[in-house]
């Protein structure tokens, strides 16, 4: 690309935010779009980030076509694929007009872009072959009934291949074109360090209270923690236009990414300061798995590593008992069909207060695939349990054990975060899993093993 155009892309995009353009009258059914068409905007909104990838994007796409000036104007006007693709299932198409007094008429809706560039960028999209035979977009051409004056406007569908592009390119993400955004004002992100979890005087819900006391040796590291992650970048790099709509809610039209604003981990207990106590705040912790794998942190790809066994592990440490070898969920052929039905054998029951509690919420998760229960459902957990008759004990009667295991897994938590920030290494934890720069994962794993073993010396965690 010649220093020429690549100057008057720079102008074009440092121009963009103020430019004057006549308002839109957005036409109704049966006029210029229909309910999955939308309409071409005339300004580009969005962060400086957003504008300078779509600036290299067009950047290629113009060199790729034709490298002509006007045809580089267009396409750095159309962002419109990857907002269609942004929201799956609300739009399909983009909608132009090919009617050249909508760009030559002094207030003409299009009057401030090239009638010629636009028709010629039409052409191009529909007629370069990008992958197989698929161009960058399918052309379904608009009408206008002569007697009505009412029609449809020509339509762009953009298709696989060309949606893999503008995805890869970071073009495509939640909230589109702003993003899920986060305040500058920091004062507005932070909480209390710690806090209790606990009833209303009522009973009718819980709710969170901050914990008046000073932070103990362990929980020392999360202000500089926090510190590190507020500086931190966060991305995503997807691989195709799929990796991104597998984390989309069809039903409510919604990302399953809700939010990217909370950047501070702070510790709850429930009900009593040393009950429970993991670590929350962060958004990368409500963030999808499937998401979740493409996180970049300060632009380089990353790694997330967790405990295996996590909750049974620290049973055993509890009983000071040293765990089976191999997998503890599959240590009888039996189970090895049914992994994480028996999984939830254990989820269950360290959350319940007595067996039959435990098997009715069991129950309940598996209630729409019956064929894992059909007379399955006692030997699973019966069978389970003898397995671990050891730490047995430790659960039901009105035990809440879960809270002594969160306590347990919250405290390796924050001396895995202590020995990373002693390495200058940032570190995002999940409770019982960690995600840091890829070239961290040999550090991550001995840091994991360390500080599981600061707890409890004589067993070997599983890492993966």
């Amino acid at each position: 690309m010649n220093d020429d155009l690549e100057a008057q892309f720079r102008q074009i995009y440092e121009e963009m935010d103020y430019c004057e353009n006549p308002p839109l009258a957005f036409p109704k059914l049966g006029g210029a779009y229909d309910t999955y068409s939308l309409l071409i905007f005339t300004k580009i909104q969005g962060s400086r980030t957003y504008k300078n990838r779509l600036y290299k994007l067009a950047s290629k796409l113009t060199t790729d076509f034709l490298n002509q000036n006007e045809t580089s104007r267009m396409i750095a006007r159309i962002p419109h694929a990857e907002h269609i693709a942004s929201v799956p299932g609300k739009y399909h198409y983009l909608s132009i007009s090919l009617n050249k007094n909508d760009y030559s008429a002094p207030n003409g809706q299009f009057a401030m872009m090239s009638y010629r560039a636009m028709v010629k960028l039409n052409q191009l999209l529909a007629n370069t072959t990008l992958k197989g035979n698929d161009a960058y977009t399918h052309q379904k051409n608009g009408h206008l009934n002569p007697e009505t004056n009412k029609g449809m406007r020509t339509r762009l569908e953009p298709t696989t291949p060309f949606l893999d592009i503008v995805t890869k390119a970071g073009l495509v993400f939640a909230g589109h074109p702003t993003g899920l955004g986060r305040s500058r004002a920091r004062k507005y992100l932070e909480k209390p360090l710690l806090q209790l979890r606990i009833k209303k005087d009522d009973g009718s819900e819980r709710v969170k209270v901050p914990l008046q006391r000073e932070l103990n040796a362990d929980e020392a590291i999360l202000p500089e923690v926090n510190n590190v992650l507020e500086r931190l970048r966060l991305d995503f790099d997807l691989p195709d236009y799929q990796a991104y709509t597998a984390s989309w809610d069809f039903w409510s039209g919604k990302s399953k990414l809700t939010n990217r604003s909370s950047v501070q981990l702070y510790r709850i207990f429930s009900e009593q300061d040393g009950a429970a106590g993991r670590l929350y705040g962060h958004w990368v912790q409500t963030c999808p798995s499937n998401l979740r794998q493409y996180l970049t942190l300060n632009g380089l790809p990353s790694v997330e590593t967790d405990f295996g066994s996590m909750q049974l592990m620290l049973l055993y440490g509890i009983k000071g008992e040293i765990p089976p070898e191999g997998d503890l969920y599959c240590t009888d052929e039996f189970f090895i069909r049914d992994r994480d039905a028996v999984k939830q054998v254990l989820t269950k029951s360290v959350g319940a207060e007595s067996r039959d509690l435990a098997m009715s919420a069991w129950r309940k998760d598996f209630k729409d695939d019956p064929s894992k229960l059909m007379g399955k459902a006692e030997l699973y957990f019966d069978t389970f349990w003898e397995i671990h008759s050891s730490v047995y004990d430790l659960l039901f009667d009105g035990n809440e054990i879960w809270k002594e295991l969160q306590y347990l897994d919250s405290v390796i938590a924050l001396r895995v975060l202590k020995i990373m920030h002693e390495q200058n290494i940032t570190c995002i934890p999940i409770h019982d899993s960690f995600i840091v720069q890829e070239k961290y994962s040999v550090q991550i794993k001995n840091a994991m093993r360390s500080a599981f073993q600061s707890v409890f010396p004589n067993i070997k965690p599983r890492i993966r």
